[in-house]
């Protein structure tokens, strides 16, 4: 079931070992190929754990390590730290995009080094971790990556529109999906941006994380 994927090469980057060999397929394999070829399977699942599993790890990572912030910094760490920027950089390292199964038409439009890909397939590489030998596992692998960096710097929009909105207004925006389209795996979402039941934007892209950043960034010039 693996004969597609370097696993090898794949061990040497992770620094990890899958004792089940079919995880790693599937946290590699993205929905674009899984419609291609007709796969019962793609990765989105365990995009969603993997999601999960990284949030908590994050913020007892965040509590632990800052004991004097408040709850509104740590949540701005926490955002800057899961967002789709910083995941994808930490998937670049890594080399992800070397290895996740993407369909044709994904790989002539760039797909290997999009941001939302690499961080989605980073995501469910913590999810394959974490169903292949547990919360220690993928809890020391991202506990790897969070140790090396030196600081925080807040600069993703969603984190800076928080930080605003929290400032001004002592509240924080809330996010809702506004319209979906096109088929399962080339979904466009439409995401918009409230305070306090006002639409201050709307933002698309092919992922709602995507969508958020969009809706935050037209945000930011609403509220200047």
């Amino acid at each position: 079931m693996t004969n597609e994927l370097d696993v090898d090469k794949i061990k040497k980057a992770l620094d990890y070992e899958f004792r089940n060999k079919d995880l790693l397929q599937k946290a590699f394999t993205h929905k674009s190929y899984a419609a291609e070829k007709g796969l019962p399977f793609s990765n989105e699942r365990m995009e969603f754990l993997g999601d999960s599993v990284l949030s908590a790890v994050v913020a007892d990572f965040l509590y632990l390590k800052h004991p004097s912030q408040d709850e509104g910094k740590l949540s701005q760490f926490k955002s800057q730290i899961v967002s789709r920027q910083n995941l994808a950089k930490w998937a670049k390292k890594l080399k992800l995009g070397q290895y996740f199964l993407i369909s044709k038409g994904e790989e002539i439009n760039g797909g290997r080094k999009r941001d939302s890909l690499l961080s989605n397939t980073l995501e469910a590489v913590i999810a394959a971790i974490y169903l292949d030998s547990g919360y220690d596992s993928a809890r020391a692998f991202i506990l790897a990556y969070l140790e090396q960096q030196k600081r925080i710097v807040i600069n993703d929009p969603k984190s800076k529109l928080q930080e605003q909105i929290q400032l001004k207004y002592q509240t924080l925006p809330e996010y809702r999906v506004l319209n979906e389209s096109g088929p399962d795996h080339e979904k466009i979402f439409e995401i918009g941006v409230y305070l306090k039941r006002k639409l201050l934007a709307k933002g698309s892209g092919r992922s709602k994380k995507d969508a958020q950043q969009v809706a935050a960034k037209r945000a930011l010039k609403e509220i200047d």
